[in-house]
């Protein structure tokens, strides 16, 4: 007789099925449907269900532009686009009531692309004895389009939706993980890219306190905060795009189906655009409207933090997100856009790419992110911070960006076995995925493998520098004359 796999939620009962080293339960539903008068809304309760649920197929994952980053659907789930898409996935060992680490991963995508089986590898996660959460939130204007200057003020948290889609995820896991064998307070939110930048935004999210005890970052900070203004002005383009009027707007963005709002995405995302979608100061989900002060004032959640970046981010972005001129780098920086050129005044973009290269990779997620963790420290909060800087150079293509995620869980050695012959790719990998599992399973990145890593401070700016042969070194100092923290046009 086949085994049973059946746990009690809060909603009703599901029932798992077993893979080689694992159960998994796949499209749990931890919210309503966001359609009809719930588009544009936070996430609400899901309905109950009586029986029992048999969790066996992945729920549908987010809609996206046709001409999005991976294809229509992208990144390998194995499930149809539906604006019905907010479910989530647990891969437990067992759901046998032992309380083990959960590690919640949010996928990246630039708030536009990407699914839940981005950077997520079950198999290994939980070959550690630790359980692996995935989500689908809302993407692109459907989640992150502040939209309240058409809509009213009941839309005010219109541009904060699909991180509220990933606050109810984390309520739902909160609540329910004992049941599938997990300790609902050793949970590690894990993000890459767009994830990390997520993950950042909970670290200042009000309604995220108390919701996990450690987050790891690869590639993201608080920089991806946008203010009121910049998300407005960037909502009003994408209004005269689709020829939004306050008159019209109902009908535009709440009747018409989930294609034709997609289908005028795209002004959003042309050329150096990366930063135009993403959670926003809205004046309800955050105590202040800058980050690094909202960290010092004693009002962001004070967990344990791994964070960190590639040395040479851009180097793979660049097929994706060009650049024609320098005015371009409008679309990264904002208002610190004249500054920036002026640190680029006497190179060209043709004529030194890898100058821009190390220019964009610093100012866009190296500064940030080193920002954000002197924040952190001059907030004295007493919890615990390991950063990193990842260096291998893979095959003379540089560290750019997802290298160290993907390779810390496994994901690009199965994917990409070319690069896992390339010389320093064993010991790379070993060390990665070695700070990953020990924070996952200890929230101490700290292994064997690696030398001994000492906690951050902003005295010495001590972090681990990620390379064949890893070592201990200060990082870089951030620029004193500008602020890299929160978009403003």
């Amino acid at each position: 007789m086949t085994e049973q796999y059946i746990v009690s939620t809060n909603y009703g009962q599901v029932q798992g099925v077993k893979a080689d080293n694992y159960v998994a339960f796949k499209g749990i539903p931890f919210a309503a449907p966001p359609v009809g008068k719930l588009r544009f809304k936070p996430p609400a309760n899901p309905e109950g269900w009586t029986g029992i649920k048999v969790c066996d197929t992945y729920g549908p994952i987010e809609p996206r532009p046709l001409n999005a980053i991976g294809g229509v659907v992208g990144g390998g789930a194995e499930a149809p686009c539906s604006e019905d898409c907010l479910y989530l996935n647990i891969y437990t060992p067992n759901p046998d009531g032992k309380k083990r680490p959960v590690l919640f991963n949010i996928h990246g995508g630039a708030f536009q692309t990407g699914d839940h089986s981005l950077n997520s590898d079950p198999e290994g996660t939980t070959a550690m004895d630790c359980i692996l959460i995935t989500a689908s939130y809302r993407l692109g204007v459907l989640g992150f389009l502040q939209i309240d200057r058409y809509l009213g003020d009941e839309y005010i948290e219109s541009g904060n939706l699909g991180m509220l889609d990933i606050i109810k995820a984390l309520e739902w896991v909160h609540d329910n993980i004992e049941g599938f064998g997990g300790d609902p307070e050793r949970i590690t939110v894990a993000g890459q890219s767009a994830g990390a930048k997520m993950a950042s935004a909970l670290l200042l999210a009000k309604k995220a306190k108390g919701l996990f005890s450690a987050v790891m970052l690869d590639s993201g900070a608080t920089s991806a905060l946008r203010d009121m203004h910049t998300a407005q002005e960037i909502a009003e383009k994408y209004a005269v795009a689709y020829a939004i009027t306050k008159e019209n707007a109902r009908e535009k963005l709440l009747v018409a189906p989930w294609e034709t709002l997609m289908n005028y995405q795209g002004v959003l995302f042309a050329g150096a655009s990366l930063q135009n979608l993403g959670p926003v100061f809205d004046g309800v989900n955050f105590d202040g409207t800058d980050a690094l002060e909202i960290i010092r004032s004693g009002k962001a959640n004070y967990v344990t933090i791994l964070g960190g970046y590639n040395r040479d981010e851009y180097s793979s972005l660049m097929a994706y997100y060009p650049m024609k001129s320098i005015e371009d780098l409008v679309g990264y920086f904002g208002r610190n856009t004249p500054y920036i050129m002026s640190v680029l005044e006497k190179y060209h973009i043709e004529g030194d790419m890898k100058r821009l290269v190390a220019i964009i990779s610093r100012y866009f997620y190296g500064f940030p992110c080193i920002d954000m963790f002197d924040a952190f420290a001059e907030a004295n909060k007493g919890n615990a911070m390991y950063l990193y800087r990842f260096d291998w150079d893979c095959g003379g293509a540089g560290a750019g960006h997802t290298l160290c995620s993907g390779i810390a869980s496994g994901v690009v050695g199965k994917q990409s076995p070319d690069i896992a012959l390339l010389p320093g790719y064993d010991s790379v990998y070993k060390q990665s995925s070695g700070m990953w599992n020990s924070f996952v399973k200890n929230q101490n990145p700290n292994t064997p493998e690696l030398p001994e890593w000492p906690t951050y401070n902003k005295e010495s700016r001590l972090a681990m520098f990620i390379d064949a042969e890893s070592h201990i070194g200060e990082i870089e100092h951030t620029d004193p004359n500008i602020s890299t923290q929160t978009l403003r046009l």
